[in-house]
């Protein structure tokens, strides 16, 4: 069954940006407006709640309440409903990714890659956002100002995957995962930097955050509400899927689903192999599960909505709507500075049942 993708081009001060996002909203999927404004009533709670999620924003996510404000504006709703409603649903997903450092790459440079997995309820929206004062990137949206992922124009690779996902979401004071991403997106130059600016960073979510900059650095950031475990790389490959890994954060949980180990083991196993090249990440990501990282089990909330792809010497990201073993979906390039505009693409998301197996569980490992 095909499925319509948006890529988005956006430019101009914060609030602009969030009128035109707001625009394309109420245009586009007006149904989906009230999920950003559904008025407070008499629910005072919620108001004040509002008021002290913007405060946190303005104290970690400099300049997203303008974009906020714009969007609100433009919707003739109040910011506090707006960050109210995005910070509290809740998302998730099941995700595979991985970089390759320059010494492991064929081309001696840094390849980075990735699949998302989830429902086909979802924004299916590509964002190239240009604001000035921040870096300009290009990452998939969530709930319009968040992002699942992303590469920015001073060469910072972005990349997320839930870990603990057997664990309810924390009820701690904190942010979602898509806060962090966007931040980092929008502030940072360096693998260095980003690390310096999680690392304090409120969450209220099992995270598996990986991190790579041009200069041929990259980490593996595994952070929860009350600690966080870094894996530093400048040498070899670095990997996730959605269970930690690293001391300090594996001992979280007491069970796995068996489908992040077999991912997480796939992706090991074809990565040690050989040196890598753009196209034997490609195959990875195009290979079916449980062999490979593409996944048809949407209504299981497992099926790949989009992978990605970037050689981080050249600032461009490949991007395939839909999973990539489908020979009607193909990868796309992307550039940080696309002119301004809206462009539609369709894919093809074929439906299967997923096994038993597939969701099954085992008790946790230290070695894993």
């Amino acid at each position: 069954m095909k499925h319509t993708y948006t890529y988005q081009v956006l430019e101009g001060d914060a609030r602009s940006v969030g009128r035109a996002q707001a625009r394309h909203l109420r245009e586009s999927y007006p149904d989906a407006v009230q999920i950003y404004g559904s008025p407070f009533g008499n629910k005072t709670e919620r108001l004040k709640e509002g008021e002290r999620l913007l405060a946190m924003n303005e104290r970690w996510c400099p300049g997203l309440n303008e974009e906020i404000e714009g969007f609100a504006t433009e919707l003739g709703v109040r910011p506090e409903a707006v960050i109210y409603n995005t910070a509290t649903i809740p998302r998730t997903g099941n995700c595979s990714q991985i970089v390759v450092l320059p010494d492991h790459a064929t081309t001696g440079t840094t390849l980075c890659a990735r699949s998302y997995e989830w429902s086909k309820d979802d924004e299916l929206t590509l964002k190239t956002v240009r604001i000035p004062g921040r870096a300009a990137h290009t990452g998939f949206a969530v709930l319009c100002f968040g992002r699942f992922d992303g590469l920015n124009d001073r060469g910072l690779w972005v990349s997320i995957s839930a870990a603990n996902p057997l664990a309810p979401l924390p009820e701690t004071e904190g942010f979602r995962f898509w806060a962090l991403t966007r931040t980092i997106l929008d502030r940072c130059s360096s693998v260095e930097e980003a690390i310096e600016l999680a690392t304090p960073f409120p969450l209220a979510f099992h995270l598996n955050l990986i991190v790579a900059d041009k200069n041929g650095n990259a980490a593996l950031i595994e952070k929860g509400p009350d600690r966080q475990s870094v894996q530093r790389a400048t040498s070899g490959f670095i990997h996730a899927t959605n269970h930690y890994t690293l001391e300090g954060t594996r001992d979280y949980a007491t069970e796995l689903f068996v489908h992040s180990l077999t991912r997480h083991e796939y992706i090991a196993r074809e990565a040690k192999r050989e040196t890598q090249t753009m196209d034997s990440l490609r195959k990875l990501l195009s290979s079916p599960f449980p062999e490979g990282l593409a996944c048809h089990y949407y209504n299981d909330w497992f099926g790949t909505l989009w992978s990605l792809q970037a050689d981080l010497s050249d600032g461009t990201l490949h991007a395939c709507f839909g999973p990539a073993d489908v020979p009607e979906n193909r990868f796309r390039t992307f550039r940080p500075n696309d002119p301004v505009g809206t462009t539609h693409f369709e894919a093809e998301l074929p439906d299967e049942t997923a096994s038993a197996e597939t969701w099954a569980r085992v008790p946790n490992r230290k070695n894993v």
